[in-house]
């Protein structure tokens, strides 16, 4: 007999946002990947069992669509995680429904306390901040989660309709109809991520930079004593700051390899050093403008330096309670 993991494992793993599935009794049946990770468990099994229905906030706060709901979840340190789902109803047993999450969202309680104007650049700065996770928010929440839903629902359509031992048209469309919804997928998961990479809004610069230095085809390494969160304009910026300086030295310098050092005291320093070619006046200028920009809007100052046969580094010294 197909266990409820065999019928929807292929499913949830699949659509890559933090989902569950539940019982009558509103027990967690099933987990993806993407839901232990949000939940701070090292396997989808540990949440088998555990309550799968979070706790609602009050309908009066921050209403939303009928198929929303925003409250929280337990995290397995204690802590309660903001969170926004959404219901799918199912008809299979052990499995009544699916939860999919997004996480991050914001509680009744939280207030953002007023901040001084400072400079026009860092006013500018936020505002930019503001903006790109904005848009982020409303692909993620908007169509990533729809083509989710969507990717689930022709999923368990398809395995209605069963194998069978003639190709049918019905099962050609569905199977096309699923390959696109992928695709799409994919493809706001990419915009989204350019917007402002989910890891970054939920765990931090250093976990961001960490997640950031496996894109590379080359060794890339992560040190620093940065430990903590910073002002959201301070980690986006200095997210893109990086990634720019990774492009330079692996497109544009052929770097074998790059370091990456992010050091707080009383400012933020960030070094990224590479083992490549001189910067190219024609090459990295507008890489290295995009750069300067990046620090010029936070107020900090940004400087390159190469040393024959060892390679290239950019330094970028950034204030951090101005922001």
């Amino acid at each position: 007999m197909t266990s409820i993991a065999d019928e929807l494992g292929n499913i949830l793993d699949v659509i890559q946002q933090p989902a569950w599935a539940v019982d009558a009794e509103h027990r967690v049946s099933y987990a993806n990947p993407p839901a232990a990770e949000l939940m701070g468990y090292k396997r989808p099994a540990d949440l088998l069992g555990t309550e799968g229905r979070p706790a609602e906030y009050p309908l009066a706060w921050a209403p939303l669509a009928s198929s929303h709901r925003r409250g929280t979840l337990t995290h397995a340190d204690g802590t309660l995680l903001p969170v926004e789902w959404a219901v799918i109803p199912l008809t299979r047993p052990g499995a009544v429904a699916v939860y999919v999450f997004r996480a991050g969202v914001g509680t009744p309680a939280a207030t953002q306390e007023p901040k001084e104007a400072g400079s026009l650049r860092a006013l500018a700065a936020r505002l930019d901040t503001g903006r790109h996770r904005g848009a982020a928010g409303s692909l993620q929440h908007g169509a990533q989660e729809r083509l989710a839903s969507l990717l689930l629902g022709l999923n368990l359509a398809r395995e209605h309709l069963g194998a069978g031992p003639v190709p049918s048209p019905a099962a050609d469309l569905l199977d096309g109809a699923i390959r696109d919804a992928e695709e799409a997928l994919g493809h706001v998961r990419d915009v989204t991520a350019e917007l402002y990479p989910g890891v970054l809004r939920l765990r931090g610069l250093p976990a961001a930079l960490t997640a950031l230095a496996g894109q590379w085809p080359v060794p890339v390494g992560i040190s620093g004593n940065l430990r903590e969160r910073l002002p959201d304009t301070v980690e986006m910026h200095t997210y893109f700051l990086v990634r720019e300086a990774l492009g330079r030295a692996v497109h544009g310098a052929r770097a074998s390899r790059v370091q990456v050092v992010t050091d707080l005291d009383l400012d933020l320093v960030v070094t990224v050093a590479d083992d490549g070619a001189a910067p190219d006046a024609g090459l990295d200028s507008e890489p290295l403008a995009a750069m300067a920009d990046r620090v010029a809007v936070l107020d900090g100052a940004l400087s390159v330096r190469h040393v024959s046969g060892e390679g290239t580094t950019v330094c970028a010294v950034i204030p951090v309670q101005s922001h």
